[in-house]
């Protein structure tokens, strides 16, 4: 979502593609590309295109407002780690994420890391739970940020720092009651509920979640990503069940969400594999990130 910001921020400026592209010196064709993949990750529609303009949809300006602050935030990075750029040898760890790192704060304990440890840089590569912990296990990232819940002890070493629970995400229309009120789902009959796709561990949250409440219906579909769902619940009605994390409805006004009595706890954590895997130097290399988090946890926020 964030991979292509100064594209954006060029076509949000000129309101012409062509006039954007020479901007930043790429072809209309690639800036087109660019655009429409983030609005494919986000479920939604940015720009309103006509042959000669593309202006900004009620969407469009909310994700404005966040990437003019993306940009800048890294500015001021970059800014505030020129002071390190001396050093004669940098080590670099890639770090798989679940899409989690801005709503839950992780992202500054990372930046605040790299301003301490001046020689290391940290690469974010971001992915479903599954798919990144297939990468651990092949040494293809060296530490991931993901669920812990169910993570074996004799196969990672895990540092949570974040919990969040699951709540339920529909139009204002459904109960009569504030944003983030709790409300008790034992015996609620759902015409449609929708979650994230199978392999996704927010798909087996979900589901427990549901047995919980004792809920024996099946649920009506999966998005293979929070924003698209978000966009379809908004447009065609329906319900999720989400973590709390994922109800950020400042692009969907007409949605709201509500708290679960006896809500289903999930842990967000730092995952490396174990001392006893057989690469001791992927080991070696991610340590003292490890060590850096499990001294900072205590000042992480409840989501």
């Amino acid at each position: 979502m964030t991979k292509w910001i100064d594209d954006f921020l060029a076509l949000a400026k000129y309101k012409n593609f062509s006039t954007a592209a020479e901007s930043i010196y790429i072809s209309q064709s690639a800036l087109s590309k660019h655009i429409k993949a983030i609005e494919n990750e986000l479920g939604i529609v940015l720009f309103i295109r006509s042959n000669t303009k593309a202006e900004l949809t009620e969407a469009g300006n909310v994700y404005l407002e966040y990437a003019l602050n993306i940009r800048k935030f890294t500015q001021d990075l970059r800014t505030k780690l020129e002071k390190f750029g001396t050093s004669c040898y940098v080590t670099e760890l890639t770090v798989g994420t679940i899409p989690c790192l801005a709503e839950s704060g992780i992202m500054q304990l990372l930046l605040n890391f790299q301003e301490k440890f001046g020689n290391y840089s940290i690469q974010i590569v971001e992915d479903d739970q599954s798919n990144l912990l297939k990468m651990l296990s092949q040494q293809e990232i060296d530490a991931a940020i993901c669920r812990t819940d169910l993570m074996k002890d004799t196969e990672y070493d895990t540092v949570s720092l974040v919990s969040d629970e699951m709540v339920m995400i529909c139009s204002k229309n459904v109960f009569p009651f504030e944003q983030g009120s709790e409300i008790d789902l034992n015996g609620f009959k759902f015409d449609n509920i929708y979650t994230i796709a199978k392999e996704s561990d927010i798909y087996r949250l979900t589901k427990k979640q549901l047995y919980d409440i004792g809920y024996t219906g099946s649920i009506a579909g999966t998005f293979p990503r929070h924003m698209m769902l978000l966009s379809f619940l908004s447009q065609k009605g329906g319900c999720a069940i989400l973590p709390r994390q994922l109800a950020n409805l400042q692009m969907f006004p007409n949605l709201t969400y509500y708290r679960i009595r006896n809500s289903v706890k999930t842990n967000i954590g730092f995952t490396k594999l174990s001392s006893n895997c057989i690469n001791p130097q992927l080991v070696d290399k991610s340590n003292i990130l490890y060590e850096y988090l499990k001294e900072q946890k205590e000042f992480m926020p409840e989501v």
